[in-house]
């Protein structure tokens, strides 16, 4: 009876192996791990069923913050290429610029740009719109530990959840890159 029941385990482990997604880590470009999906996941393949939240490519190598203004979203990117962490976010109404920045200062609790109690705050440029400066940074909204709601005045700030904030904020320190990428 055991037999037949490890049997039974056997063959349903060997089809449910068969119709998952495979996933491998392959080196791209600049030596960066990312990590891909698909039947045969090879460099530069395309799938059917890409992973939203991958690393996008060409976002550089080594420690870093990789910000996709189209995909809505940060990760987190260890020295080896690794992703730590990734997180969705809510743009400011003034669009940052895309290249690769520094971080310049951390900030735990300030007033935004749009006189927003904000947390977290990780600087890293500016940017002139209408002839005004405006601070380029990550940041969370104080007092809302989820995705805090689009903002209506003008702000440079990539808002996100705090706990995500937080991550960012114990993760980077001042010089490590920020790619922001379209």
């Amino acid at each position: 009876m055991t037999l037949g029941a490890l049997a039974g385990v056997g063959v349903l482990a060997a089809q449910a192996a068969a119709t998952a997604p495979k996933i491998s880590v392959t080196a791209k470009s600049g030596g960066s791990t990312q990590p891909s999906t698909g039947p045969s996941a090879s460099p530069g393949a395309s799938t059917s069923t890409a992973n939203a939240n991958a690393l996008p490519n060409g976002s550089g190598s080594g420690l870093r913050v990789v910000y996709a203004k189209g995909a809505k979203r940060v990760w987190l990117v260890s020295a080896s290429g690794t992703i730590v962490r990734t997180m969705p976010i809510v743009p400011g109404t003034v669009s940052v610029p895309t290249g690769t920045y520094t971080v310049t200062d951390k900030r735990t609790n300030v007033t935004g740009t749009d006189n927003t109690p904000v947390q977290y705050v990780v600087l890293f440029g500016s940017v002139t719109a209408n002839g005004t400066s405006m601070a380029l940074g990550f940041d969370a909204v104080a007092n809302i530990p989820g995705l805090p709601p689009a903002p209506t005045a003008r702000t440079a700030a990539v808002r996100m959840a705090q706990a995500d904030a937080q991550a960012l904020f114990n993760f980077s320190s001042d010089g490590t890159d920020i790619v922001v990428m379209s």
